[in-house]
């Protein structure tokens, strides 16, 4: 794994409307991405941290199964992502 301090960090799913706006957010913990981190093979981080992923739809159904609390809302794109928390 990476050598990075994952205290300092904090994930969100984000529903992006047409207009190109936040309009469904859901703020994951760490234990949650480590459930789903590996529907991402693409990823260049272990904690999908270091860039935004794209969600398809064929992967809700699984991060469902992971995270049973997460919705997915039509006609939105979802992407998720890493960022460093305020300290």
């Amino acid at each position: 794994m990476n050598d990075i301090d994952t205290e300092t960090l904090g994930w969100e799913l984000i529903g992006w409307d047409s207009d190109e706006q936040a309009a469904h957010v859901t703020y994951l913990t760490q234990a949650e991405i480590l459930s789903i981190r590996d529907l991402f093979p693409g990823r260049d981080d272990d904690f999908l941290e270091t860039a935004v992923y794209e969600v398809p739809p064929t992967l809700y159904s699984a991060m469902r199964s992971a995270i049973p609390r997460l919705e997915f809302r039509e006609g939105l794109e979802y992407q998720i992502g890493g960022f460093r928390l305020s300290v």
